[in-house]
């Protein structure tokens, strides 16, 4: 189908060059059709743009509730979630290259399109949180505070741990997640 193949070419230039430099020309040479072809799809390189997010975010979705449906107990399935989306995250040259663009270069659109993805992710951590907390898995918390620690706690494993120190992210990740769930302190 031309959509996929447009989205595919889109996605892959995106990558390679970042947002900003990539044209409506390009991408519909890229994927063998007409620039005419491209615009009775998206409007526009920026819904263009938004719609592989989008995909993102339900590729996102999708490994949610892969996860979910193992049946792990309340706080390995919220530690697994967490970090297989941040590991998509690291590890999706696409996601890589536009992350970068943003910050590099301030591009609001870009900027924004990220925003949306990492509020999924706290939207995520928040309502299993409130869910925990209603059911008595952990103890009463400001949820705004701890989803923001966790949030960030996780960020840091994924996107700022030196790996030529040889730190394992997954080791780290599961370190954290053993102080979130035990406390640091001896039990007398």
């Amino acid at each position: 189908m031309k959509k996929e193949e447009i989205v595919g070419a889109a996605r892959k230039l995106f990558t390679q060059y970042g947002y900003k430099k990539v044209t409506m020309n390009e991408i519909a040479k890229e994927a063998g059709v007409t620039k005419k072809t491209v615009y009775a799809y998206f409007k526009d390189k920026e819904e263009l743009f938004r719609y592989i997010i989008l995909e993102e975010m339900e590729k996102n979705r999708k490994a949610i509730e892969k996860i979910e449906k193992k049946g792990l107990p309340f706080l390995e399935q919220v530690h697994e979630t967490i970090y297989t989306v941040f590991k998509r995250k690291r590890e999706n040259h696409f996601l890589i290259t536009i992350t970068n663009e943003a910050e590099n270069f301030r591009n609001q659109k870009i900027l924004d399109a990220i925003k949306m993805m990492d509020a999924e992710v706290k939207k995520y951590i928040k309502e299993k949180l409130t869910y925990a907390m209603e059911h008595q898995y952990i103890r009463p918390c400001n949820v705004e505070i701890l989803t923001f620690v966790i949030y960030k706690v996780y960020m840091a494993i994924t996107f700022e741990l030196d790996l030529e120190e040889k730190i394992d992210p997954k080791e780290v990740s599961n370190k954290i997640f053993g102080i979130l769930k035990n406390g640091i302190l001896v039990q007398k």
